[in-house]
């Protein structure tokens, strides 16, 4: 009935206006990690003006979405690291990302998103994201031995870095909008897009594809751990100094009105 619904003439000439509508009315770009702005971004368009044709709500969205990535995630933890597991598991991964990305997208054709939604969508990401370096390291526990611990101990920082980047990223845009301000604007250079890509989960995702190769793959996920300390550094300052300025505008301009 679904595919009924999308194949026939009205159901397509939907899809067409939804997509249409969507693109229309984007996310701004500026300092979106590449993967997600490039490829994730126009994929999840694609499944919410389909989603929205089928009849599907956009929580239907995101738990199908944790479903499709959860399964990914499990082939990471039980499946021994070979070319055709590593690669079954980044495109489930990849699928669920971009299911993701549709959520809000759908919500926008919808209702314009409710809070149970967002607390929704924010929660399984939460979740998604502390799993993600978890079942690296159940893999690297139990098919990475040979490189002694250091590949598991990577694994922890990477997951302690990632949620508390997350964090971050949630409770500062909450409180700038508590006190009405908004952030300012990430550059959108070439330059920012290369140093962000490390953070971005699409490519993070994208670099289980080397997981075969233990070495190489453990190597690279230590380099994409410190980029990402790195940046969950330098952006916690740069947050932090941001909110100072917000308080103190509040309190009418004067820098000894906070603490």
């Amino acid at each position: 009935m679904a595919a009924d619904a999308v194949l026939s003439p009205t159901g397509f000439s939907a899809y067409r206006r939804n997509l249409a509508e969507l693109t229309s009315h984007q996310k701004a770009k500026r300092g979106a990690p590449p993967y997600s702005l490039l490829v994730n971004r126009p994929l999840g368009r694609h499944i919410a003006a389909l989603a929205h044709v089928i009849g599907l709500s956009p929580n239907q969205i995101s738990m199908l979405s944790a479903a499709v990535s959860a399964s990914g995630l499990v082939t990471i933890a039980w499946a021994r690291p070979t070319a055709m597991s590593a690669t079954a598991a980044v495109f489930l991964l990849l699928l669920g990302y971009a299911i993701d990305s549709a959520d809000g997208q759908l919500a926008r054709l919808t209702s314009g998103g409710t809070l149970a939604g967002e607390w929704l969508d924010h929660c399984l990401d939460m979740v998604k994201m502390a799993s993600f370096h978890a079942v690296i390291l159940v893999s690297a526990y139990r098919f990475g031995a040979d490189l002694g611990t250091w590949p598991m101990i990577t694994a922890v920082v990477f997951g302690v870095v990632a949620v508390s980047s997350f964090f971050v990223l949630i409770l500062t845009d909450q409180l700038r909008r508590q006190a009405g301000g908004s952030g300012p604007a990430r550059p959108s250079s070439a330059g920012f897009l290369l140093l962000a890509a490390p953070t971005d989960y699409g490519v993070q995702c994208l670099w289980l594809l080397a997981r075969p190769w233990e070495t190489v793959f453990f190597a690279g996920y230590l380099l994409l751990a410190v980029a990402n300390l790195g940046y969950l550094a330098v952006g916690s300052v740069s947050r932090f100094r941001q909110l100072v300025a917000l308080d103190t505008e509040r309190a009418g301009g004067s820098p000894g009105a906070t603490s």
